[in-house]
């Protein structure tokens, strides 16, 4: 018998079926014609002449014996006759020129396809004819069935994906849907296929679940689309002895024939359930981190496309020096080498690649305009930045990629943003003319807008603008620095 065939047939057995009152009624009419026909059958049997003479010549011949010998020999010969003539009703002698009490019995057979045929009770009263002036009543129903606890793991085998195996020959191998594998193996969220990976073969079509607190059995069973009975009959659960509305939480089980909606943007990301069926083992990695960053490029001068939680599986496309291009659920990027997980000797057979965009520049100049003022001693004093004047407005973008400390009203500079960078760096941009774009606290990009140019100043602070310009510092450590040193 297939695979496919036994789970039809576990949910046949699973399945409770509904009881008929009119069924129920007819089982009860021939229960009562049984045993009183059995009666009036013991009632013809005593009354019999040739029995009645057995019993009298048995009785004469009781002064051989103690009476209460022949009264217990009596009730057992009864007994005997009757408990006989139940059993093995082709004792003719005793059959009754009345109307004939037929009962089939309930019997389930077995097609060749797996499936059960529907079981049939038959019952022809003995004592009355049917009234047929009305409708026939039809007195052929399904026979009562039992649902009986089924003896079966929930999973049936792990299976190690060898080079281009498929979810769909998987499926059609083990007798199961690809749904049910793609659940029971948190292929969900649009994570490759490896090659050597291990994957869990439920014993029959379903879907895993973790019960979660306040979870109650027809809670669960009317989400997965089922009846509650068909979970708590999977022995496996370990169910049996649990309150429906008291589930232990955290507990994991199987749904036998439940199902659920694969996301949308799994079915447009692998081109549907055929293209889901398709799927082949390919060579991937594991992630080793949280929040591990996926790059435009293979060095960390470029920019961020996403962040991969820990455990995620990418597939490996190429690799260049000591990074590795990946494809993440769709999206490409680069990660460093040791930041994934890789089987051995897999790394040596990825291709070299120089595939990749030109690195970002590191400094870029903060704005446009003349150089009015330099680094340097100036007017009895020292001048600590760089002036660059041009008109109201003009757009002052970030030197260098960094994090935002301080952005509004500055002593001494007016408006004015302070950005740290990596390596104890800081940049200073002061005089805007309104309120930075930015705020403390906020990642910005190289080249990123931040403000625009004024000449607002704060005398109380000291400082002191002779017209509109973008005064800016570079300070290592916090000390001040020639920013030419730094600017391409």
């Amino acid at each position: 018998m297939k695979r496919g065939a036994v789970a039809r047939t576990l949910l046949h057995e699973i399945a409770p079926r509904p009881i008929n009152p009119s069924r129920l009624a007819r089982l009860q009419q021939w229960y009562n014609t049984t045993v009183a026909t059995i009666g009036w059958r013991v009632y013809i049997f005593f009354h019999n002449s040739q029995i009645q003479q057995q019993i009298v010549a048995l009785w004469r011949w009781q002064h051989h014996i103690q009476d209460r010998f022949v009264l217990h020999g009596l009730i057992l010969l009864v007994t005997m006759l009757v408990t006989l003539h139940t059993a093995f009703p082709f004792w003719s002698w005793l059959t009754l020129p009345l109307a004939t009490l037929t009962a089939e019995l309930p019997t389930a057979e077995t097609t060749d396809t797996g499936s059960l045929t529907d079981d049939t009770v038959t019952v022809a009263p003995p004592f009355a004819t049917p009234d047929t002036s009305n409708a026939a009543i039809d007195l052929t129903q399904p026979a009562i069935q039992i649902p009986q606890p089924v003896h079966i793991p929930a999973f049936q085998a792990t299976h190690q994906l060898a080079p281009g195996e498929t979810l769909g020959t998987l499926a059609d191998h083990y007798g199961v849907s690809i749904e049910s594998l793609i659940w029971a193996n948190d292929l969900q969220n649009g994570d490759v296929l490896a090659i050597d990976q291990e994957l869990r073969i439920p014993s029959l079509s379903g879907i895993p679940y973790v019960i979660q607190p306040g979870d109650t059995l027809e809670l669960i069973a009317s989400r997965a689309g089922v009846v509650a009975e068909a979970i708590w009959l999977f022995e496996s659960n370990g169910l049996q002895h649990v309150d429906f509305d008291q589930l232990p939480s955290g507990h994991e089980i199987f749904i036998p024939g439940g199902t659920q909606p694969l996301p949308e943007a799994l079915l447009t990301l692998r081109g549907g359930l055929e293209g889901l069926a398709a799927s082949q083992a390919q060579p991937a990695g594991l992630v080793r981190e949280p929040q591990t960053n996926l790059r435009a490029g293979p060095d960390l001068v470029y920019e961020r496309v996403a962040r991969l939680d820990a455990e995620r599986r990418v597939q490996l496309l190429a690799r260049h020096a000591q990074w590795l291009k990946v494809d993440a659920a769709g999206t490409t990027g680069w990660v460093r080498v040791d930041l994934l997980e890789i089987p051995d000797g897999l790394l040596e057979t990825l291709p070299e690649t120089n595939d990749f965009p030109p690195p970002p520049p590191i400094w870029v100049w903060p704005t446009h305009g003349r150089i009015t003022s330099g680094f340097g001693p100036r007017w009895g004093g020292f001048h600590n930045g760089l002036d660059i004047a041009n008109r109201a407005w003009t757009p002052i973008v970030a030197a260098r990629a960094g994090q935002v400390v301080e952005a509004g009203w500055c002593s001494g500079y007016g408006y004015c943003v302070r950005i740290n960078h990596a390596g104890g760096l800081q940049t200073v941009y002061g005089h805007l003319i309104d309120q930075p774009v930015v705020r403390a606290g906020q990642a910005v990009a190289v080249g990123q807008l931040i403000g625009h140019m004024g000449s607002t100043y704060d005398a109380r602070g000291g400082g002191y603008s002779t017209g509109v310009h973008l005064h800016f510092e570079v300070r290592v450590n916090g000390r001040a620095v020639d920013p030419l040193r730094f600017l391409p």
